[in-house]
């Protein structure tokens, strides 16, 4: 499945473990050799009146990708696993099934 940076990025980022919501996607970090998105940049939480600390999170701590929202669970991609995953990315997906 594609998706376009313009419609991801309209999209809310949910934490399933404690349903927090982060926001909507500020920005993507991506690996320059692969052309694969590492990390996705998230607001955060509000640190001090106006100010936010945006959150990376890695692309492999993404459980699913719908139509209208991202969720996503903090911790649970262990480095090593991320390794392990990115090679086989095509073969999992964390967007949804539905067109």
């Amino acid at each position: 499945m594609e998706i376009k940076y313009t419609e991801l990025k309209k999209k809310e980022v949910f934490n399933v473990a404690t349903g927090e919501n982060y926001g909507k996607i500020q920005d993507l970090i991506i690996d320059s050799k692969s052309g694969k998105i590492e990390k996705i940049i998230v607001p955060g939480k509000k640190s001090s009146f106006l100010n936010c600390e945006s959150l990376e999170i890695k692309f492999c701590e993404i459980e699913k990708i719908g139509r209208d929202a991202i969720l996503i669970k903090i911790g649970s991609c262990k480095k090593m696993e991320c390794e392990i995953l990115k090679p086989c990315c095509n073969e999992i997906s964390p967007f949804d099934d539905e067109e």
